[in-house]
C-alpha cells in the first residue's frame, strides 16, 4: 500500500505549525492583512484562543488567504468552540480560492477523506493538483496516489509516479514520496521508468523548483 500524508497525529501538527510559516509566505504574496495575521497567531501561542480567533477572522474579513487557512486549522482543532469539520472545510476552500497553497492541501485532504464534505476524488486531485503546481511535493505524493489508484483522476502509473518523483529530487527526499516511487518502480519495465523519471523531472523543473519557498516552509516540518 502506497504511503499518504495523515489528518491526525503528527499531520495536525503540521497545520499548526505552519500558523507561524503561513505569515511568511502571506508576506512573499504581499498581504495586505498580514499583521492582523500575526496578531492572531501571537495570540494562540499566548493561550488566548478567543482573541486569535477574532483577529484571524479580521485578517480573513481583508481578504488574506492564509488567515482562512489558519481559521481552517482553528475549526478543526475546536480552541475557542467545538471543532466543526464543516466550518474547517468552509475556511480550507476560501483560502485555497483565494491562492494558499498551503489551504488547497488541506482542502485536498478534507475531499479524500470526506471531513467537512463528501468525499469527492475528483475535488480532491484537482486541489492536490493546484497546490503540487505551486511547490507543494507533499500534494505531489497524494495526487500521485490517485493517479496509481485510479481515483477521480483517470489510473495512470507513469502520471502517478512522475508527481511522486518531485518529492525524490536531491534538494527535497522525501521520505513518503521515495518509498512510494521505489515501490512504483518495481511494478514498471525499463522503458515506462525512463518515461515517467523524464515526466517527473520535467515536473519539478516547471512546478516544484520555482516555489522553493513553499519547497522551504514543508521541509521544516514534521511529516
Amino acid at each position: 500500500m502506497l504511503a499518504n500524508r495523515k489528518t491526525a497525529g503528527p499531520a495536525m501538527r503540521r497545520r499548526w505549525s505552519f500558523m507561524v510559516l503561513g505569515i511568511v509566505l502571506s508576506a512573499l504574496f504581499g498581504s495586505k492583512a498580514e499583521a492582523d495575521t500575526r496578531k492572531g497567531i501571537a495570540a494562540y501561542q499566548r493561550g488566548e484562543y478567543e482573541r486569535a480567533l477574532q483577529e484571524l477572522e479580521k485578517a480573513a474579513q481583508k481578504g488574506d488567504a492564509q488567515a482562512y487557512y489558519n481559521l481552517g486549522i482553528f475549526y478543526r482543532e475546536g480552541k475557542a468552540m467545538p471543532p466543526d469539520l464543516k466550518r474547517s472545510f468552509e475556511m480550507y476552500k476560501r483560502g485555497a480560492e483565494k491562492g494558499s497553497v498551503l489551504a488547497a492541501f488541506n482542502l485536498g485532504q478534507a475531499y479524500r477523506k470526506g471531513e467537512g464534505v463528501a468525499v469527492d476524488y475528483a475535488e480532491a486531485a484537482r486541489w492536490y493538483e493546484f497546490a503540487a503546481k505551486r511547490g507543494d511535493y507533499w500534494a505531489g505524493n497524494e495526487l500521485g496516489i490517485l493517479y496509481v489508484e485510479g481515483k477521480g483522476v483517470r489510473a495512470d502509473k507513469i502520471e502517478g509516479f512522475a508527481w511522486m518523483y518531485t518529492g525524490t529530487h536531491m534538494d527535497i527526499m522525501d521520505d513518503k514520496a521515495l518509498a512510494n516511487a521505489i515501490q512504483l518502480a518495481r511494478t514498471r519495465n525499463k522503458e515506462e521508468l525512463h518515461q515517467a523519471q523524464e515526466r517527473g523531472k520535467s515536473f519539478y523543473q516547471r512546478y516544484t523548483k520555482p516555489h522553493m519557498n513553499v519547497v522551504r516552509t514543508l521541509r521544516n516540518q514534521p511529516s
